[in-house]
Parts: C-alpha cells; structure tokens; sequence
C-alpha cells in the first residue's frame, strides 16, 4: 500500500513523510524532488519562470502516475498537484493507496512559508507586498474542497509536532 500526503506547500507533507515512512519500512518519494530532476535539478521557482505552470504541472502528473505504479511508498506531493486534471486523475483511481490531507490553519502556513528560508529560492513566491495570511487563505479556499474529496484522511497539523503527527497517521493507517 502506498501512502500519498497531500495538502498545501509548508503543511508538513516532507518533514512528516520521512518519518512516516521510516516508521512504516516504507521508501519515501518527494514529487517536486521527481519533477526537479526532470527539468535539470532547477529549482521549482525557476522551472515556473523558465518552462511555466502548465509545463511543471503536466511534468508532476506524469511523476504521480509514474510513481502510483509502485508500491510501499510514502509520497509527498506538491501543493498543487490537484490542480491539474490528470494529476488529480491519477490520484483518485490509484488502488491499494491511503490519501492523507495534511490540512493547517492559513496564519500558520504563512509563518511557516515566512520562516523557510528556502522557500523563496526554491518555490514560487507568494505575491510581493500582498498580506501572506490572506494569500494563503485565499489559495486554501479553493485547494481545501478538493483537498478533502479526494483525501481518505483529513487531518489538521496546524499544532501538533512532526512526531505527533506520525503517531497519529500510523494509528489511522
């Protein structure tokens, strides 16, 4: 069985994945590691300047696909991989998987994007003199619905450790 971590970028889906993997013997896979080595190991901000949003999404839906036909893997997918239909596609009719939404409140996603000190080199940046807590709810508002149809598991991290949450999700699983 394969476990697929979804929700918004900085929700815990790679820091919560390793872990959760390594408790379950299970590889750990990082879809935008994927998709990075498919564009030279350019960072996500760059592949959207250079190649475009559409061009990083088609190339994550056919990492997911690519992934899906394997086993025993933790899988932490990019916050937008949703987005896109075939993504979404890919996700929706995998068998033997668990869709876990790593859901968290908008002012925490903000401080934790704020607090990264790679995620502005290394992900598209939220937009420049906008309020970051409003941004991120208003991408949320949109993602959270088709987060939580497609999710087996919803569960909110917005206060609890990376450890608590592994203790949680192995009990869920």
């Amino acid at each position: 069985m394969n476990v697929i971590l979804l929700g918004y970028r900085a929700s815990g889906k790679t820091s919560i994945g390793k872990k959760l993997a390594a408790q379950l013997w299970k590889d750990f896979v990082d879809t935008d590691q994927q998709v990075r080595k498919r564009f030279n190991d350019q960072a996500i901000a760059e592949i959207w300047q250079e190649h475009g949003e559409p061009a990083f999404r088609q190339a994550e839906a056919a990492v997911i696909a690519e992934l899906l036909q394997k086993d025993e893997q933790v899988i932490a997918t990019g916050g937008g991989i949703l987005t896109h239909e075939a993504g979404r596609a890919a996700i929706e009719s995998a068998e033997k998987v668990r869709r876990i939404y790593l859901s968290c409140a908008p002012e925490v996603l903000a401080q934790r994007l704020g607090s990264d000190l790679a995620t502005a080199s290394q992900r598209p940046a939220l937009t420049p003199g906008s309020d970051p807590v409003a941004e991120v709810a208003g991408v949320l508002a949109k993602r959270d619905p088709v987060y939580r149809a497609v999710a087996d598991v919803v569960f909110d991290v917005s206060h609890c450790s990376i450890d608590e949450a592994v203790h949680y999700l192995i009990a869920k699983l």
